[in-house]
């Protein structure tokens, strides 16, 4: 099963990595290896792909991306100017840079954060399970040749273990609450918005053309549609469908 699942995935993106333009990749406080850089735009224009694939406004010339080797000097730049919390990294949207800690997560960092940076760049406040979701989903984008993506199989053993537990109402909380109540709800040790995030997104990108799927619900989004009515209307029409097919997608994951 997960074998298929992750063909599906490279056949889909078999196409050329490509970005629109070759765009400048500007290091601040600390540079990174060229081995690592490398990693980091490859991953980049996968992502990049990805979006020009479902249609969405890509416009990318120079990215900042501030590197910080040590820890407490990390946190105190964090503290001065953000709100996030993570230790590892995240996107700063008033100064338009990707601010990273050097550790050994630095590249699934990047692909993370870089997601939030393209989406956000044309979508200002994105539903918290698109936006976090799609971001973990590239997290384990693998620098291999060709790149795919590997599953989270923490999150996917929860959500099978979840899936007897009416699932669909934890599903339909996180589709129609608030950014704020996502967060709220995102809480040690299930994680439960977050992993449910993730598997929504990796369930889409699963299946067949579930890119073009999600692209479309994007679109609806950033159309101000909420989000089930937006899978709803793209999803054969109905959310029942979606959920009995994502509860049988992870009922069969072995």
């Amino acid at each position: 099963m997960k074998k298929i699942l992750v063909i599906l995935v490279v056949l889909r993106f078999i196409t050329s990595i490509f970005a629109i333009e070759e765009f400048k990749m500007t290091f601040i406080n600390e540079n990174v290896s060229k081995d690592t850089e490398l990693k980091m735009r490859e991953g980049s224009n996968y992502i990049i792909n990805f979006y020009m694939n479902i249609n969405f406004p890509i416009q990318i010339s120079n990215i900042n991306v501030r590197v910080f080797t040590f820890f407490d000097d990390y946190k105190s730049h964090q503290k001065l100017n953000s709100n996030a919390k993570s230790n590892n990294g995240y996107f700063s949207s008033s100064k338009h840079e990707i601010v990273l800690f050097s550790n050994e997560k630095l590249i699934k960092t990047f692909h993370h954060e870089f997601n939030h940076y393209l989406l956000r760049a044309y979508f200002k406040k994105p539903p918290k399970w698109v936006n976090e979701g799609l971001s973990e989903y590239f997290e384990y984008l693998n620098n291999s040749n060709p790149i795919t993506i590997l599953p989270q199989k923490n999150k996917i053993a929860r959500v099978k273990s979840w899936v007897d537990e009416k699932i669909e109402n934890d599903i339909e909380k996180i589709l129609s609450g608030s950014n704020k109540q996502w967060t709220e709800q995102n809480i040690k040790p299930e994680y439960r918005s977050s992993t449910i995030s993730y598997a929504i997104v990796f369930f889409l990108m699963s299946i067949e053309n579930g890119d073009q799927t999600l692209g479309k619900i994007i679109q609806e989004l950033m159309n101000g549609e909420k989000s089930i009515e937006a899978i709803r209307s793209t999803y054969h029409g109905s959310i029942t469908k979606f959920n009995e097919d994502f509860i049988r997608f992870y009922s069969e994951w072995n």
